[in-house]
């Protein structure tokens, strides 16, 4: 069955997709919606960008949507066009967001197609324990949490990040796959990555309370073997 990726270039989208191709489905496209608003939802909003160089690290073609308005009107872009793409079904990283699930629910319904969502209702820290275990290497580039400052930043999802995590969950209650937007990520290299990336230039923004890693240059560079 032919789907297509919604990536965002973080761990949720990235893994989703992966899990996808080993359930059977052939991806032929990555779609990245680079959010009109800032405060979106319903999209991933650091980086956003990153989601097609993500796309291109795993072989597929990249689609790109904005449309400048605001999260009504991307959808209202992707609609059409997921339109004119020939797929079977949407992959998407909802794990935990009703509102970002029961939307794409009803958009892929409009269009005739299957929404897949292989992380959904996964336990967080059984999604982070997968990361690890199946290799990926996944930055943080955004904090904005009770107990996390600026030295996460560039952090990798490890065993240690996986158990600081369980700490400030047992203390403050934080999502542990930052469904809260407590953290956000960048996956720079994974199993079914063709390429992985390399991140060039970076500027680290830090407010004293939250802080992100904006990303100004990246590119794909050949996997070791």
């Amino acid at each position: 069955m032919r789907a297509v990726a919604l990536l965002s270039g973080g761990k949720d989208s990235t893994l989703a997709a992966h899990l996808a191709v080993e359930e059977g489905y052939e991806l032929t496209h990555g779609l990245t919606v680079v959010p009109s608003d800032p405060e979106s939802m319903m999209f991933h909003v650091p980086n956003a960008d990153l989601g097609a160089l993500v796309a291109q690290a795993m072989g597929l073609e990249p689609v790109r949507i904005r449309s400048g308005r605001d999260d009504e009107a991307d959808i209202e872009e992707m609609a059409r066009v997921l339109e004119g793409l020939d797929v079977d079904a949407l992959v998407s990283g909802a794990i935990a967001s009703r509102y970002q699930k029961e939307r794409l629910d009803r958009l892929c319904e409009e269009l005739g197609i299957e929404h897949e969502h292989p992380l959904w209702g996964m336990d967080p820290f059984e999604e982070l324990e997968l990361l690890v275990k199946r290799g990926f290497e996944v930055m943080i580039i955004g904090v904005s949490a009770a107990g996390m400052d600026e030295s996460w930043l560039g952090r990798r999802i490890d065993e240690d990040f996986i158990e600081d995590i369980r700490r400030l969950y047992e203390k403050y209650r934080i999502h542990p796959a930052g469904e809260g937007g407590e953290y956000e990520t960048l996956v720079l290299d994974a199993p079914l990555f063709e390429r992985r990336i390399v991140l060039e230039r970076v500027e680290k923004r830090w407010d004293g309370f939250s802080g992100e890693l904006i990303v100004e240059e990246a590119r794909l560079v050949p996997k070791r073997r």
